[in-house]
């Protein structure tokens, strides 16, 4: 299986020396995964950011006192948000892992 950094970093050179093997590398297709791959595990790292300063959060307002219950609701809702997208992240990687077993090794 090729190196994914590699293609990450010059997809061009592995379509070009995959074509000498008489191999066709669908270039789009890894762009798209990739590009998505990167949207979703940013947006699960942000709820993930946020839930922990929102978490925060309710133990200040606990220790003054004060209502937690919106910020509770809302830091349970990013819990819902962010299982959903590491599942999508999860399905992503299975589905660029099964796009790379696919690719041959460079030639030498």
């Amino acid at each position: 299986m090729l190196d994914i950094q590699l293609l990450r970093k010059d997809a061009a050179l592995v379509a070009e020396r995959l074509a000498a093997r008489g191999f066709v590398f669908d270039a789009p297709r890894f762009d798209a995964l990739e590009a998505e791959r990167k949207t979703i595990q940013t947006r699960t790292q942000e709820a993930q950011s946020r839930r922990n300063t929102l978490s925060k959060q309710i133990g200040i307002l606990k220790g003054k006192g004060e209502d937690t219950t919106a910020v509770m609701a809302e830091v349970a809702g990013l819990g819902d948000e962010q299982k959903q997208l590491e599942s999508r992240l999860s399905e992503l990687q299975a589905e660029l892992n099964d796009f790379l077993m696919g690719v041959p090794n460079l030639p030498h």
